[in-house]
């Protein structure tokens, strides 16, 4: 699958995920027709033993009846493992695509997607609906399909051993099809029900864990005990009614089956007597209505778990098929990239009933120009670096790269060129060298250790007892808030980046973790452009120019000695940090 070809993410039917493992299915079909066939005779073989074999008292019959019994057995235990062992292997494909069309889509969604769809709800598409897709077309191919064969041929053998046994089986299919249809809308209701409560729960859940440091520094433990518990209960009454329908169709089944065993035993009898049918018959009709009936109840059962893997599947397929996409078809992209960036007359809001925090908005920045950012919080700062980024688009207005139009450019490769160092910086579970890799990964080891170096991180990466080798934990927790600084800034220079945006890379560092990082990025910054928002204006000093934003709005700019000697909203902020 082309990374660069949005439309390519558009949900496949499940006959087309099924088309590319066609060589392998076909081969399981094969084996799996010849293993249903191998119990076909098996009715026919017990009519001959009880009518023949046993009145005439021939041993010889009998045992030669036996013999092809186990034969059949025994083929029918092959044809099994050769069907089933290669389609467990491949039955693997189907789902790994699938999976890996919906981390595909998640890497193409708009952000604007992203920011209102909790991170467990798409979890739960990933791991949990891909899953219960699985077990429903699993449980298609391999038990109803090859039942609903089977109860055909032996119902066609039970013509052959008398037409009045094929006769009970067809008056006896209609009460299971009733029942079917009877559950079919509860079932449908109560697994809807169940999905979207499971949503909720896993939603909240992976929330509050992400967060647990500031559930827990607020104190808030028994707030979010008593959310997630309202959640559960909520999840778990759903499930109450999905095991109470289901629990309720499978008692009605049972009780219809046996009614049906005990009609077929009193209607057998009487045709035995009055002399209708042989007692081999009679023992061959209830020895196979479990079989041509068994494929009812797994129709029964198949509706069951049809129902989940189908509320699952359209869970999937709204993701696939969702229109909130960056397309980026054949869009342009400048060679070579020199980085100059322009806003344009840009307004811009998070959303169609939310104020504006950009309006009429113009900035140049010009190609290898180090710009500081500046303002109070929510004055606009990373506002724009996203749309510079291209993780929203203006809603009026124009972004230009190297004079071309965000809206023509290949989004994707331009932040191939970019790098960012934020203020809390992700590390992902791994090696120190898997996360600075993660900036290049084509990197050889001397680089990674080059860009270590540039970034003063060797300085504590050699201390440790693994050195690159040492694993960061989970977001990097097991490093200090200077370490992954560095480490983020080793990722950044491994990168050589034409853009480079700090984003208060250093507002949470004590002096010594800040000289320290201050030194990696004025080694990082030079000869690209580099924007840097910053929140300690004494790490802004070496800036060609800093723009003060209030509002959403330009109210100042020029170099540090410049502003410093003015008494506008610089020296404002100055004074209140001296």
């Amino acid at each position: 699958m082309d990374a660069t070809e949005p439309n390519g993410l558009k949900a496949k039917t499940l006959r087309g995920y099924m088309w590319n493992q066609r060589g392998p299915l076909r081969g399981y079909l094969y084996w799996r027709i010849l293993s249903v066939l191998t119990v076909v005779p098996f009715p026919v073989i017990t009519q001959r033993i009880v009518d023949e074999s046993i009145p005439a008292q021939d041993l010889n019959s009998m045992w030669f009846y036996t013999a092809l019994s186990f034969g059949l057995l025994v083929l029918h235990f092959v044809s099994m493992k050769l069907a089933i062992d290669p389609l467990s292997t491949n039955a693997q494909e189907v789902f790994r695509e699938m999976r890996a069309r919906i981390f595909h889509k998640l890497n193409f969604m708009h952000f604007r997607f992203l920011d209102s769809t909790q991170t467990g709800r798409m979890l739960s598409k990933y791991a949990i609906d891909t899953n219960n897709v699985e077990i429903t077309l699993i449980m298609a191919i391999t038990g109803l399909l090859p039942e609903l064969l089977r109860a055909f041929l032996m119902m066609l053998t039970l013509f052959y051993i008398n037409p009045w046994l094929l006769l009970f089986v067809f008056l006896s299919i209609p009460l299971f099809a009733f029942v079917r249809v009877r559950y079919l809308k509860p079932l449908e209701d109560s697994n809807h029900a169940v999905r979207m409560a499971r949503e909720r729960m896993t939603g909240q859940a992976s929330e509050f864990i992400s967060a647990i440091k500031l559930v827990r520094g607020y104190g808030q433990e028994q707030m979010a005990k008593t959310q997630l518990n309202e959640l559960s209960s909520e999840y778990g009454a759903s499930r109450t009614e999905q095991m109470r329908v289901n629990q309720g169709m499978g008692f009605v089944m049972f009780t219809v089956m046996t009614g049906i065993t005990i009609v077929a035993t009193a209607f057998c009898g009487w045709l035995v007597i009055t002399e209708r049918m042989t007692m081999g018959a009679m023992v061959a009709l209830l020895g196979a209505l479990p079989v041509c009936l068994y494929p009812v109840l797994m129709v029964t059962q198949f509706s069951l778990q049809y129902m989940t893997g189908a509320e699952s599947y359209r869970s999937i397929k709204e993701l696939l098929d969702s229109g909130y996409v960056e397309d980026w078809d054949g869009l342009r992209f400048p060679q070579p990239l020199r980085g100059q960036i322009e806003f344009d007359s840009v307004d811009f809001a998070y959303g169609e009933d939310k104020p504006l925090v950009l309006e009429q908005f113009n900035l140049k920045i010009c190609a290898g120009e180090h710009l500081a950012l500046v303002g109070s919080s929510g004055s606009g700062k990373s506002t724009l670096v996203s749309l510079m980024l291209g993780f929203y688009a203006p809603s009026r207005g124009c972004v230009r790269i190297d004079e071309i139009p965000q809206s023509e450019l290949d989004v994707r490769r331009f932040r191939q060129r970019c790098a960012v160092v934020m203020q809390d910086n992700l590390l992902l579970s791994g090696t120190i060298r898997d996360n600075i890799r993660f900036g290049r990964p084509s990197a050889s080891e001397a680089e990674v250790i080059e860009a270590a170096q540039a970034a003063n991180a060797m300085e504590f990466i050699e201390t440790l007892p693994d050195g690159f080798d040492t694993e960061v934990g989970e977001r990097g927790v097991s490093l200090s808030g200077g370490q992954r600084q560095r480490m983020a800034i080793a990722r950044a220079l491994l990168r050589d980046p034409e853009v480079l945006v700090l984003d208060e890379a250093t507002s949470a560092l004590d002096y010594e973790s800040e000289r320290l990082v201050q030194e990696a990025i004025d080694h990082l910054a030079k000869g690209r452009t580099t924007i840097t928002i910053a929140h300690r204006l004494s790490t802004i000093r070496a800036a060609d120019r800093i723009v003060v934003l209030k509002h959403g709005a330009i109210v100042e700019q020029g170099t540090w000695e410049e502003l410093a000697a003015s008494d506008g909203a610089f020296k404002e902020l100055l004074n209140a940090q001296s």
